[in-house]
Formats: structure tokens, sequence, C-alpha cells
């Protein structure tokens, strides 16, 4: 099947657009500009979110599984369709058992990870992100 055009991040850009170029020179309620200022972050978020989700998690349920020791295929997981609440609530219970203390380096250095791709999405000038990227 194909991809539509324009698809979704696409279409977000272009509305980001509109509204820095055309809408908010035109606003002078320093209330609305915020709200404003918030919705364009919005939509990248969306864009991000449609062009990187997929791989985040997929990312995150291997780290997970990695980390937890466990076979997805032997659980009955499927690859391509995660369940992220399952992998995280395994993951909570894993730590509320107290049976981290021997692999606390390795959840660490999972979550970092894991946190690191999410923070691609959610805001990639976050000053943590950067310091990653840059490394």
């Amino acid at each position: 099947m194909p991809i539509s055009q324009p698809n979704v991040s696409q279409l977000c850009d272009a509305l980001q657009e509109f509204l820095t170029t055309e809408v908010a020179p035109a606003v002078d309620d320093d209330a609305i500009k915020y709200k404003l200022k918030i919705a364009m972050n919005v939509l990248g978020i969306i864009a991000r979110e449609s062009e990187l989700g997929e791989n985040f998690r997929q990312l995150e349920h291997s780290a997970l599984n990695e980390y937890l020791g466990d076979d997805p295929e032997s659980l009955g997981v499927e690859s391509t369709a995660p369940e992220r609440t399952d992998i995280n609530q395994r993951l909570l219970d894993h730590i509320r058992s107290g049976d981290i203390a021997s692999r606390q380096d390795n959840l660490l250095a999972t979550l970092e990870r894991i946190t690191v791709a999410k923070m691609a999405i959610d805001n990639p000038r976050y000053a943590s992100y950067l310091k990653h990227v840059d490394d």
C-alpha cells in the first residue's frame, strides 16, 4: 500500500509553519501567545512521534527484554507489536522484588538508552539529550 503524501510529519510541519509565520505575528494577547507556543510544541511532538515512535517502541521492548533475560518468542510476544504495558509491568515487578542489586548497572544503562530515545521524540533540544547525542 503506498504511503499517503503528505504524511503526518509533513502535515504537522506545514501547520507549525503557518502558525509561526501567519498566526503568531497577528496575536497580541500574551496568554494566547503562550498557548500558541504550546500548540506548536505539541505539533512537533506529534511529528517526531510519527517518525520515530515505532522505532522507539521496538528499542524499548528489545532493551527491556534483553535486560530481563526474556525471550519474546517463548513468551508469545510478537516483535512487530510489542506490548509496552506488559514489558513495563514486568520491569516494575522486577524492581519491586529487590532483585536488581546484581544487575543494577545494566538496568541503569538500559533505562538511559530508552530515555535518550524518548527524549528524541519529546524534545530533542533537552540539554541532557544534546549531551548524549554529542558524546
